[in-house]
């Protein structure tokens, strides 16, 4: 009987071992264990053709812009999205104007041909969308409302930040003017996803940021056509789910361009089975980040060539967007994550300086703990979204001005 009892012991231990494995290898990638898959997996979700086979919108095109967002009546969902809201990148107004020592703006004019005119929008997904609207985090008074709380985008959010390119050139109508590509005019649609804006002028995507809220700090992946030239330049480029070469070292001097981003076979088996333009099948990863730092403490540092073009070598999009807060007033406390004294991008850990005051020193000490009776608020966290605290429209004031982020 005990032999019977101990043989059958054994057997269940086996069978219970072989179920875990089972559920084990059935069970999805985790965000943090497989970010550059799941990077890839939400790249093709968020540029999935509108119209299959006509190389048309991608879904993301099709998503609310800051400038829908941001009204004083948002629509219900679904919106009725314009054209390519494109608006100067903001990091780069930001620094340009801490560099001045002036305080962050959002620059707005007509859409233009460099780099210091708009190229840039920001597009989120039906959740993202609907959180901002139920929460009226659209407005001054809203985020006045808000201040104190603590804001949770749900984990199906997704937003997209693209950079755009125009496909003439101003200095040769005949040519493109897009840094990297020497190709014929005509075929600038082959290699490129190519999108129309409201102004008639046709633009090629470059680069994009994609986040999704999958974790509490979201996910971070950033995006490069691979004809870019500076695409890996610093920090290189590492992508071992996608590319055959799983990391590429950045070049010696900058801005002379890179080897294309060949794919893998798991990664063409993603792209085979996807409804997208071909053009996309011409974008890399550069990388993604899911923490502020490694597991030894060094700060994680992500930027894109286009993105975060002049301080990519300090560049995290995490702590970045950490960053992004509004005090009691309902105004921004930062300009786009720059230090006001250092007037360098901010890497690393949060810190909660950055948010509250303690009375038991000056400057106060760190760190300060949870339950610290001694503290003062002056910061509520976004929820790591920049459009909120930059892009609320001021209903303080009469008359109500539009938003710093409205499209033309």
């Amino acid at each position: 009987m005990r032999k019977l009892i101990s043989t059958l012991g054994v057997c269940l231990f086996a069978v219970s071992i072989s179920l875990l494995n089972a559920a084990s290898a059935a069970e999805p990638k985790n965000p943090m264990n497989a970010p550059d898959e799941l990077a890839w997996q939400l790249f093709l979700q968020v540029n999935a053709s509108v119209q299959p086979g006509t190389g048309g919108n991608a879904l993301f095109e099709t998503w609310a812009s800051d400038h829908d967002t941001f009204q004083l009546q948002p629509q219900p969902w679904p919106v009725k999205t314009a054209p390519l809201a494109l608006k100067v990148p903001a990091l780069r107004a930001a620094a340009r104007a801490l560099s001045k020592g002036h305080a962050f703006q959002t620059v707005q004019v007509v859409p233009g041909a460099t780099d210091d005119e708009p190229s840039e929008e920001t597009r989120r997904n039906k959740e993202a969308y609907n959180y901002i609207v139920a929460n009226k985090l659209f407005t001054v008074s809203g985020l006045k409302a808000a201040f104190g709380k603590t804001m949770n985008f749900p984990v199906d959010s997704l937003e997209v930040k693209a950079n755009w390119y125009p496909v003439v050139s101003t200095k040769d109508p005949k040519k493109s003017g897009i840094p990297g590509y020497t190709g014929a005019l005509a075929d600038t649609a082959k290699v490129y996803h190519v999108s129309t804006a409201s102004d008639g002028v046709q633009y090629a995507l470059v680069a994009m940021h994609v986040i999704s809220k999958q974790v509490p700090n979201w996910t971070w992946a950033t995006f490069e056509h691979k004809n870019n030239p500076s695409r890996c330049d610093i920090l290189g480029c590492k992508d071992p789910f996608g590319a055959a070469a799983a990391y590429v070292a950045p070049n010696p001097a900058s801005g002379q361009g890179y080897a294309d981003c060949k794919k893998t076979p798991a990664l063409a088996a993603l792209y085979a089975k996807a409804k997208i333009d071909p053009a996309f099948a011409n974008y890399c990863l550069k990388g993604t980040q899911t923490d502020f730092t490694t597991a030894t403490g060094q700060a994680v540092r992500l930027g894109n060539s286009v993105t975060e073009n002049g301080f990519v070598n300090q560049s995290s999009c995490m702590t970045c967007h950490s960053r992004a807060a509004f005090d009691h007033m309902g105004k921004a406390t930062t300009g786009g994550g720059f230090d006001r004294l250092t007037r360098l991008a901010s890497i690393g850990p949060v810190e909660a300086s950055w948010f509250a005051a303690s009375t038991s020193g000056n400057p106060p000490y760190a760190p300060i703990v949870v339950g610290q009776s001694d503290l003062t608020q002056f910061a509520t966290q976004a929820d790591f979204v920049w459009s909120i605290p930059f892009c609320a429209v001021d209903d303080t004031v009469s008359p109500v001005p539009r938003s710093g982020c409205s499209g033309k």
